[in-house]
């Protein structure tokens, strides 16, 4: 089986642009939409089994972004499957009226995918303007319950924000042994994640373990606390196979655009 893990994509159907600050990365960014255009350009969606989204769909926005975004990928996936995890950009109360016509609920959204041998389990470990992001006890009981059903079959855990200390300079999501526990003990065959815009590959509680890059934007680090913002467009095509996930990490865009820097 073939799928596409892509990230962070910040959708929004109008950017708030300003001149200095964060909200200056959205000036001459390129509309997600289009980067999702070009990565199934790039990428022959015939080959898809399914497609996994890791948070961030939108940036900060209302149940019209959702639903606005919801319709984009219905039509540009034309039929394959496709389940998304939701990131501190995502505000719960919008997501659920946008995306499903729901009341405003405020609860984590956490849920699953059965395809073929393997199970996905979208595990929200996510909170609202919480950059850190969170993994309550009542969220490792929800993951504990749903790996002891369908033992048979091999399972993926996909969540926003990252895992490992050592990948990237923001803090990974803080978690307690119990969820490594959970994890390492699992019939988890792979892991995978967003939240920093930079691809990465490793390995959590003996799990291999694979962050996407953006579809929307990624920043630098350099000299006196600036942050150099770009556009270089990436994601994850995955193979199972015989138990095992492989991960190939796609370049979309022939060179990155600048976009700005900001002083934080």
């Amino acid at each position: 089986m073939i799928f596409l893990h892509i990230s962070d994509i910040h959708f929004l159907r109008e950017y708030i642009k300003e001149e200095v600050g964060y909200n200056s990365i959205f000036n001459n960014m390129t509309n997600p939409i289009i980067q999702i255009k070009r990565v199934l350009e790039k990428i022959d969606k015939n080959i898809l089994d399914f497609i996994i989204i890791t948070g961030d769909l939108v940036e900060s926005g209302d149940s019209e972004d959702y639903r606005i975004l919801k319709e984009n990928l219905d039509s540009l996936f034309e039929g394959i499957p496709y389940i998304v995890t939701l990131g501190n950009h995502d505000n719960k109360k919008e997501f659920y009226k946008g995306w499903f016509n729901e009341g405003l609920k405020d609860e984590p959204y956490n849920t699953m995918m059965e395809i073929g041998k393997l199970k996905i389990i979208s595990f929200d470990n996510s909170e609202y303007h919480n950059n850190n992001g969170t993994i309550t006890l009542d969220r490792c009981n929800w993951l504990r319950e749903e790996l002891k059903k369908d033992t048979d079959k091999d399972v993926i855990l996909m969540l926003h924000h990252h895992l490992l200390k050592n990948q990237f300079n923001l803090p990974p999501v803080s978690f307690d042994k119990d969820f490594e526990d959970i994890v390492n003990e699992s019939s988890i065959i792979g892991i995978f994640s967003g939240h920093t815009h930079h691809p990465y590959k490793g390995i959590f509680a003996g799990k291999p373990y694979f962050t996407a890059g953006s579809l929307s934007f990624v920043g630098y680090d350099e000299e006196d606390g600036k942050v150099r913002f770009e556009e270089a467009t990436k994601c994850n095509l995955c193979r199972y196979e015989d138990g095992k996930i492989f991960v190939d990490i796609i370049d979309i865009l022939e060179e990155s655009k600048f976009l700005t820097r900001i002083k934080f």
